[in-house]
Protein backbone atom coordinates (compact mmCIF):
# COMPACT_ATOMS: atom_id res chain seq x y z
CA UNK A 1 0.00 0.00 0.00
CA UNK A 2 1.27 3.48 -0.85
CA UNK A 3 2.09 5.85 2.00
CA UNK A 4 -0.03 8.53 0.28
CA UNK A 5 -3.15 6.42 0.80
CA UNK A 6 -2.55 6.50 4.54
CA UNK A 7 -2.47 10.30 4.78
CA UNK A 8 -5.48 11.66 6.67
CA UNK A 9 -5.46 14.97 4.80
CA UNK A 10 -4.28 16.28 1.45
CA UNK A 11 -3.68 19.86 0.31
CA UNK A 12 -3.37 21.42 -3.11
CA UNK A 13 -2.26 25.00 -3.79
CA UNK A 14 -3.16 26.90 -6.99
CA UNK A 15 -1.99 30.40 -7.89
CA UNK A 16 -4.50 31.99 -10.27
CA UNK A 17 -2.77 35.37 -10.59
CA UNK A 18 -0.42 37.61 -8.62
CA UNK A 19 -3.38 38.59 -6.40
CA UNK A 20 -5.43 35.39 -6.31
CA UNK A 21 -4.42 32.00 -4.90
CA UNK A 22 -6.25 29.17 -3.15
CA UNK A 23 -5.44 26.14 -1.03
CA UNK A 24 -7.73 23.11 -1.24
CA UNK A 25 -7.83 20.80 1.79
CA UNK A 26 -9.48 17.40 1.68
CA UNK A 27 -9.64 15.33 4.85
CA UNK A 28 -9.94 11.58 4.44
CA UNK A 29 -13.49 10.48 5.19
CA UNK A 30 -14.89 14.02 5.35
CA UNK A 31 -16.70 13.94 2.00
CA UNK A 32 -15.81 17.61 1.46
CA UNK A 33 -13.05 19.93 0.36
CA UNK A 34 -12.44 23.24 2.08
CA UNK A 35 -11.18 26.12 -0.04
CA UNK A 36 -8.96 28.74 1.59
CA UNK A 37 -7.70 32.02 0.16
CA UNK A 38 -3.89 32.09 -0.04
CA UNK A 39 -1.31 29.47 0.82
CA UNK A 40 -2.61 27.36 3.70
CA UNK A 41 -0.76 24.14 2.89
CA UNK A 42 -0.24 22.08 6.02
CA UNK A 43 -2.80 24.06 8.00
CA UNK A 44 -5.69 22.46 9.84
CA UNK A 45 -7.41 25.77 10.68
CA UNK A 46 -10.30 27.41 8.87
CA UNK A 47 -8.50 30.74 8.43
CA UNK A 48 -9.37 32.43 5.14
CA UNK A 49 -12.06 29.83 4.38
CA UNK A 50 -14.00 30.82 1.25
CA UNK A 51 -15.96 27.68 0.38
CA UNK A 52 -16.82 24.12 1.41
CA UNK A 53 -17.47 21.75 -1.47
CA UNK A 54 -19.42 18.55 -0.83
CA UNK A 55 -17.69 15.76 -2.75
CA UNK A 56 -19.36 12.66 -1.32
CA UNK A 57 -16.39 10.43 -2.10
CA UNK A 58 -12.97 9.96 -0.57
CA UNK A 59 -9.67 10.84 -2.18
CA UNK A 60 -7.23 8.12 -3.19
CA UNK A 61 -4.15 10.24 -3.91
CA UNK A 62 -3.04 13.82 -4.53
CA UNK A 63 -4.26 13.69 -8.12
CA UNK A 64 -7.87 13.46 -6.89
CA UNK A 65 -7.39 16.70 -4.95
CA UNK A 66 -5.89 18.43 -8.02
CA UNK A 67 -8.80 17.34 -10.23
CA UNK A 68 -11.42 18.65 -7.79
CA UNK A 69 -9.44 21.88 -7.26
CA UNK A 70 -9.34 22.59 -10.98
CA UNK A 71 -13.09 21.98 -11.28
CA UNK A 72 -13.68 24.53 -8.52
CA UNK A 73 -11.29 27.02 -10.11
CA UNK A 74 -13.03 26.79 -13.50
CA UNK A 75 -16.36 27.53 -11.82
CA UNK A 76 -15.28 30.16 -9.28
CA UNK A 77 -11.87 31.78 -9.72
CA UNK A 78 -11.80 35.43 -10.61
CA UNK A 79 -15.47 35.92 -9.77
CA UNK A 80 -15.23 37.47 -6.31
CA UNK A 81 -15.73 34.20 -4.47
CA UNK A 82 -17.69 34.43 -1.21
Amino acid sequence: MSIKKDLPMAWHFERISAREAYTFRWGRGSGMITVHRGDARGSHSDDNLVDCVQIGIDWIDDQDVRVQARKWIRANAGRGVR
